[in-house]
């Protein structure tokens, strides 16, 4: 699949005016495979306090891209759980008390199977992730995860330790970050 990465423009140059081209996907389930997970932070707001946020980027198997924020609020930790039971990273049938480590680097690369919706926002629909489905069977092996009809492919030695390096670098230069 070739991969369009777009022109470059100058400053001072000139364009042609082009409209987004942007459409919308039907509502309903898709497989997706977790792409990154970007570091952000929420400064809060009369419901929720200050707290990092993880924009969580999903490729579909259609090609599409989708993001979702997970904030790591003790008022959203559901939403959380949803997340890392949907990767396969917590088993469905784990018991309440057991503590979930987020493991947001082992994220990148997961398989995963998510519910697209739509959300009005200044006149204008857009697509959103509404839900992060739980694997219909959950197989555990060590260090891979496998359900349902998901085939994740192992990331090789030299990737995961570039994507090692990629979240060591981000979290040191945010000093601490979550």
């Amino acid at each position: 699949m070739a991969n369009d990465m777009g022109q470059s423009f100058g400053w001072d140059g000139e364009i042609d005016a082009v409209e987004n081209e942007f459409e919308l996907m039907e509502p309903g389930e898709y497989w997706a495979t977790v792409e990154n997970v970007e570091r952000q932070q929420f400064n809060g707001s009369d419901k929720m306090c200050a707290c990092p946020i993880a924009k969580v980027n999903v490729r579909l198997d259609n090609g599409r891209v989708l993001s979702d924020r997970l904030f790591l609020n003790s008022k959203s930790a559901w939403k959380i759980t949803q997340f890392f039971v949907s990767i396969g990273m917590r088993a469905v049938d784990a018991p309440k008390e057991q503590k979930l480590k987020m493991d947001w680097v082992g994220a990148v690369g997961r398989r995963c199977k998510i519910k697209v919706g739509t959300h009005e926002y200044k006149d204008k629909t857009y697509n959103e992730i509404s839900e992060w489905m739980k694997p219909e069977a959950q197989v555990v092996a060590p260090q891979q995860h496998v359900y349902g009809n998901a085939n994740p492919e192992p990331v090789s030695p030299a990737m995961q330790g570039m994507i090692n390096q990629t979240f060591q670098n981000a979290q040191a230069a945010q000093n601490g970050g979550f």
